[in-house]
Parts: C-alpha cells; structure tokens; sequence
C-alpha cells in the first residue's frame, strides 16, 4: 500500500502540472471555440440574408415586367374604347381596361414594398458583413495567441500525459478508479489530499487522532470522511 500511495502522490503532482498548463492556457480554448461557433452562424445568417435579398430583386423585376405589360395593354384597350360600335364590345374592353389597371395598381404596391424590403436586407447585409470581418479579426488573434501556448507546452504536456499513463498502469484498478472520480469531480482536480495541521488539505475538516495514525502508517487507503479525497502525510514523502 506504500508504493501504491506513492503513486498517487505523483500521479497528483502530475495532474498539478496539468491543471496549471490548462490554466495558464486560461478560456483561450472556449473563446476560439465559440468565435468560431459564431462565424460559422454569422456566416449561414449571411447567405440566408443574401439570397432572400436575391429574390426579392428577382420579384421586383417580374412584377416590374409585367406592370410594364399592363401599361402596354391598358393603353391598347383605351385607345380601343373609342373606336368600339357595340354595348358589348365596350364592356369587354371595360373589363381588360379594369383588368389591368388591378395589375398595374397591385404591382406598384409590391414593387415599393420589395424595394422597402431589398433597402432593409442591404442593409443589415451590410451590418453582418462588418460584424463577420471583426469575428474573424478576433478569432485569428485568439486562434494565434492559442496556438503559440500550445506550442509553449506541448512538449512538456506530452511528457506529463505519457509519465501519467505510466503510473496509471503502475496503480491498482480499484485506487486509481476512486482516484479519478474524485479528480474529476473537484473543481482543484485534488483526488489526494495531504494532512495539514491536522485536517484534510482539501476541505480542512478536522482529522481524529486515530486517523491521523492511520494516514502516517502509510498501512492502509485512508479517506477523508468529509470529501472522500484520499488522505497521505506529507512528512513521509519528504
């Protein structure tokens, strides 16, 4: 149980290591991954924008087109009231006139409201442009300023991973098992805690004397009973 607690006791000083590497790395990580998140919607924000602004310009010239066919016609059919002999004639003119004019007078609405419409996307197409150049300004700030900390570490990153995975093949299944689950679930990464004046160096709760014996024989895997971290002496690993 000796060399077993003194793997943890490394296997700790690792993950110490590994804890200050993430942190020196600070929200780097999540700050390029939610930049790129947001140039990658901005971006989708964009072309959806883009095309509905193509496609109201391509209504505005249908509509445009057929206006401008009513007008033709409308002014065919006056031109043709005149000259008509018969009631029956002139209310089927009457009607293409009334016809076209429902066209013409419909169309001019639309096309003001696509132009409205064409004005506001130009707009705001405008706006996200901007907004996507200076996501993309920041993101290769902080992509960059990432990577160069990782290049910083990496090296000894590895060398921390690989010197874990040692150790972790040197520990029985069942203690590096608890190991980990308390590693993990404490937000200091602390799954060994060293006695300090007579409490726990994790959660500072007051050691019994009889434990305290225990934890300095080294004879046994002593927890806390406050926080379940694995309990070591310091002064047998000086």
């Amino acid at each position: 149980m000796r060399k077993q607690l003194a793997y943890l006791v490394q296997l700790q000083d690792i993950d110490n290591q590994l804890l200050d590497l993430k942190q020196e790395r600070g929200n780097l990580p999540e700050t390029v991954e939610k930049l790129r998140a947001e140039i990658e919607e901005s971006t989708q924000l964009l072309d959806v924008k883009r095309d509905e602004q193509l496609n109201a310009g391509k209504e505005r010239r249908r509509i445009e087109n057929e206006v401008e066919l009513a007008k033709v016609s409308l002014k065919k059919y006056q031109d043709q009231l005149f000259k008509v002999t018969t009631n029956r004639e002139y209310d089927a003119i009457t009607t293409e006139i009334e016809a076209a004019k429902v066209v013409i007078n419909g169309g001019e609405s639309r096309i003001i409201e696509l132009l409205s419409k064409e004005e506001e996307l130009s707009d705001m197409i405008i706006k996200l442009e901007a907004h996507l150049e200076q996501i993309k300004s920041d993101f290769e700030i902080h992509d960059a300023e990432l990577l160069d900390k990782i290049n910083q570490t990496s090296e000894l990153e590895a060398k921390l991973l690989e010197d874990r995975s040692a150790l972790i093949e040197q520990l029985a299944r069942p203690i590096f098992g608890h190991y980990e689950r308390i590693h993990l679930a404490k937000e200091d990464g602390m799954g060994v805690a060293q006695v300090y004046l007579g409490a726990c160096g994790g959660c500072f709760a007051a050691i019994p004397p009889q434990k305290l014996m225990e934890i300095s024989a080294m004879e046994d895997f002593i927890l806390c009973e406050t926080c379940g971290r694995i309990m070591v002496d310091p002064e047998n690993f000086k």
